[in-house]
């Protein structure tokens, strides 16, 4: 683990030599000393402090407080500011950069002493806060269903990778929208779905809907909808997963299939399926076992080719049983097509 290392930007040299001093006798490893705005960037960029001691009434074209902002915003070092000021407008203005620490001078070594380790105590905290959240966002673009976060009043605050994919819209584009300028749904019955007002509490699913998607095709999804409580037990936000239901769909309808082709395989009557033509299609085991005829005899032939039929088996056996006490299933016809 390396040293902790400080930045000073001061553009009075023996201020600064006496700066650099005091802050090596608390132990910390000084990276460099700028002068100016300019100077204090580029050492940053080289040698990656972990903090900076800026005095806010450097020369340059920017002062210690512009300086600070940037310091934090490019590189993520963050600031104490140092200042023979303290004034009122001085310190409001410092203020609004967020510094770590703010030092009056003369500066006491006990008191800059005790700045830098709650400085760098708070660094360290907001380091790793940084990083976990990084970590949770990248886990969290690694799920393949839409995860979306909400206002309780319908305002986009954050969605995943997945949903951006979904939607065709990124979280900087969505953010602060209206629910329905996002998620363009429709329930099952094709109605425009604005808010999922009447989800304001706990846990709710909903399955079939559809989702317009970026190339303004409509995706059949499921959603799981979860509202979130503030300390006082109110609604504050509410989460949404949003899973692509094409595979539930389509192993719902081969497991209807599967359920309907089982039941007419086992079925004790004789049974036929016809196609749109009127040829048989399909027929089960008990008009099989009754008839004594294989079905490679039967499939792809007319009821009226089978009355015709020269063995009696088929023409006068097989016939009476399926038309007298068999079923026979006719599918649909195709509508003509003008």
């Amino acid at each position: 683990m390396h040293p902790t290392r400080i930045l000073i930007v001061e553009d009075e040299p023996i201020v600064a030599m006496d700066l650099r001093q005091q802050v090596e006798e608390c132990g910390y490893q000084v990276t460099g000393i700028a002068e100016s705005a300019d100077e204090a960037l580029m050492a940053a960029e080289e040698t990656q402090p972990d903090l900076a001691l800026l005095d806010i009434s450097i020369a340059g074209s920017m002062d210690g407080i512009q300086t600070a902002k940037i310091l934090r915003q490019w590189f993520n070092v963050p600031g104490i500011f140092v200042t023979a000021y303290s004034d009122k407008a001085t310190v409001t203005r410092a203020a609004r950069q967020m510094p770590y620490g703010y030092l009056t001078k003369p500066i006491r070594a006990n008191e800059l002493s005790a700045t830098l380790q709650v400085a760098l105590t708070k660094a360290r905290a907001d380091t790793r806060e940084r990083q976990e959240h990084a970590e949770m966002i990248a886990a969290v673009d690694t799920i393949r269903d839409g995860l979306l976060l909400a206002t309780i009043d319908g305002h986009i605050q954050y969605m995943n990778a997945a949903l951006e994919t979904m939607t065709g819209m990124t979280l900087r584009q969505a953010h602060g929208r209206p629910f329905e300028h996002v998620l363009r749904l429709k329930d099952e019955s094709n109605r425009e779905v604005t808010w999922l007002a009447s989800f304001s509490t706990g846990t709710a699913e909903v399955f079939g809907w559809r989702l317009e998607t970026a190339n303004d095709a409509e995706l059949p999804v499921d959603l799981t909808v979860t509202t979130s409580e503030d300390t006082e037990g109110q609604p504050r936000a509410m989460v949404f997963t949003i899973r692509d239901a094409s595979e539930r769909i389509r192993q719902q309808a081969m497991g209807e299939v599967q359920e309907e082709k089982s039941g007419f395989d086992s079925a004790p009557m004789a049974m036929a399926q016809l196609d749109t033509t009127g040829k048989i299609l399909r027929v089960n085991k008990a008009l099989i076992d009754i008839s004594g005829v294989g079905a490679e005899k039967l499939l792809g032939r007319s009821l009226t080719s089978l009355s015709l039929d020269p063995d009696p088996r088929i023409a006068q056996d097989l016939m009476h049983k399926l038309l007298q006490e068999g079923t026979v299933l006719a599918a649909p016809r195709q509508p003509r097509m003008n």
